[in-house]
C-alpha cells in the first residue's frame, strides 16, 4: 500500500486508481497506475510505503483487544507494521504537476521502462526496541552498525 504525505500541510492522502487523490493544499497528489502497484505522484509528494503482509495482522491484532473502538487498554499497547520512503525509482513515478498525474496513461506499463523488478527498499522496522535498516532479503543492520 502507497500514500502520499504533503510536508507543506502534513496530510497523509491514500492513493486510488480511478482518480487522483489531492491533500488539502494540493500541493501533493498521486495515483495508482491500472496495475494498482506503481504509482504516480508530483514532486510535491512523499511517498510512504506500507508493507500489507504486516500492516493487516497489525490491524487484526488492534480489532481484537479493541473491538468496541473504546481503548479499553490498561496499559499502552503498540501494533507495529514494516513502512518505508522509497528512495530508488521502479514503482514510483514523478512528474511536474497534478495535471501531468491527471492526464497520466493509467495503463502504462512500468516494466517497460526498465523497472520490472521490485526495487530493493530500505525498509524502517522496531528491532529489539532499536530502529535498524532491512533490506529486502531480510539483512538487518542496526543504526550504529
Amino acid at each position: 500500500m502507497k500514500l502520499v504525505f504533503c510536508a507543506e500541510c502534513y496530510t497523509l492522502i491514500e492513493l486510488k486508481t480511478k482518480y487522483v487523490a489531492y491533500c488539502p493544499c494540493e500541493k501533493a497528489a498521486g495515483k495508482y497506475l491500472n496495475d494498482n502497484l506503481t504509482a504516480v505522484v508530483t514532486q510535491d509528494s512523499i511517498v510512504v510505503g506500507i508493507d500489507n503482509n504486516t500492516f493487516r495482522p497489525a490491524v487484526e491484532r488492534y480489532l481484537r483487544h479493541n473491538p468496541e473502538g473504546d481503548e479499553p487498554f490498561s496499559k499502552r499497547l503498540d501494533f507495529f507494521f514494516v513502512g518505508w520512503i522509497p528512495t530508488i525509482p521502479g514503482e514510483v513515478i514523478v512528474v511536474g504537476t497534478a495535471e501531468a498525474v491527471e492526464q497520466f496513461d493509467s495503463d502504462y506499463d512500468a516494466g517497460n521502462d526498465g523497472y520490472s523488478s521490485p526495487p530493493v527498499s530500505q525498509e524502517v522496522i522496531r528491532c529489539n526496541k532499536q530502529v535498524c535498516y532491512c533490506d529486502n532479503k531480510g539483512v538487518c543492520k542496526h543504526q550504529n552498525d
